[in-house]
């Protein structure tokens, strides 16, 4: 069976985090007054991955909701999170889309960053990383995974998760093993080879190893604590200079994130992650029939964000603390009535 074109499509779709569903917009989100003055809009360049998590960004574009707002949004797409994060450090984008671990890691290194809200992961139903085991693996209860080498990328997001999920069914850290993958296609095809007995994958190629005959084993979607989640950051220039342009920037959002709650299985929407994420086509009947979940700009939770800092610390990424305060700017938050 021929795989390699589903994921040219599926890549760079493994940051994805999305979650979710149908209410209506609230009052708090409604367009603010825009400057008598004639002063231009500011302009915003935020780096995204093409992932599921950009939807938000990419309806507010479409529909012409920053304009609106009374801001420039110029959306940058990288290949490589590496790419992204550098193009943060060099002072080439403003913000991006990234993850608590990439955030932390980031100011703890010396690059000031701000979290100023969530993008995905506000409650554990948003999760959409999992652990799959190979076809033909035997491996169909998470007990199994005791001692099993699990293909993931390490020191990283999917590496943190991979560590909870199991420590929460009650591994040992010494049952919990890894064997470092970073590439995301090759990861892919070593399960479905059978290389691997077990991975760690995102939607929407943990769907797609499910319809190959893998097992799904355990995702955090089942559980009742927040491990998968993506963060909105921008560098502390951006802070100082632009804010005004970055609460407005969120308010766009917000307006788009109320349009995919009142019609979550739109085409417009489902569309529009295809193209710009590449969502294959299996994924695309997945949300398709179970809508496209999504959460509206928020501070992410403190005890989501010291569990992250714990974790690196006890793995050695970082070599010193930083505290919830420093890390999270809720100033620009849109509020809602």
């Amino acid at each position: 069976m021929k795989r390699i074109p589903t994921l040219m499509l599926a890549v760079a779709l493994t940051a994805g985090l999305v979650a979710g569903c149908g209410s209506k917009p609230q009052d708090g989100y409604n367009k603010p007054d825009l400057p008598d003055n004639d002063a231009p809009p500011v302009t915003l360049k935020i780096g995204q991955m093409p992932a599921p998590d950009g939807l938000p960004f990419w309806v507010a574009e479409a529909k012409n909701y920053y304009t609106q707002q009374g801001v420039n949004v110029e959306l940058v797409t990288f290949k490589s999170a590496n790419e992204r994060d550098a193009a943060l450090m060099g002072g080439e984008i403003d913000g991006m889309l990234t993850d608590p671990v990439g955030a932390i890691t980031l100011y703890a290194s010396g690059t000031p960053v701000k979290i100023v809200s969530l993008g995905l992961g506000a409650t554990p139903e948003e999760g959409i990383f999992g652990i799959v085991s190979a076809p033909g693996s035997g491996i169909t209860e998470v007990s199994q995974l005791k001692g099993v080498e699990i293909a993931n990328s390490t020191n990283t997001i999917t590496h943190y998760v991979q560590d909870q999920l199991l420590k929460d069914a009650g591994f040992t850290d010494d049952e919990i093993k890894i064997i470092s993958m970073p590439s995301v296609p090759l990861r892919y095809e070593a399960l479905l080879s059978g290389q691997v007995q077990a991975a760690v994958l995102a939607d929407p190629l943990m769907t797609l190893a499910k319809i190959e005959g893998g097992n799904l084993i355990v995702t955090d979607a089942q559980g009742d604590k927040n491990y998968s989640q993506t963060v909105i950051v921008f560098s502390e220039e951006a802070m100082k200079e632009k804010k005004e342009g970055i609460r407005r920037m969120l308010l766009a959002y917000n307006s788009a994130v109320a349009d995919i709650k009142l019609n979550p299985t739109s085409d417009e929407y489902l569309q529009l992650m295809v193209d710009k994420a590449n969502i294959p086509v299996p994924a695309k009947l997945a949300y398709a029939a179970n809508g496209i979940p999504i959460s509206y700009a928020q501070a992410p939770a403190k005890e989501d964000l010291e569990r992250v800092i714990t974790w690196l610390l006890e793995k050695n990424i970082i070599d010193h603390s930083v505290t919830y305060e420093e890390l999270v700017d809720t100033s620009c938050l849109p509020k809602q009535q």
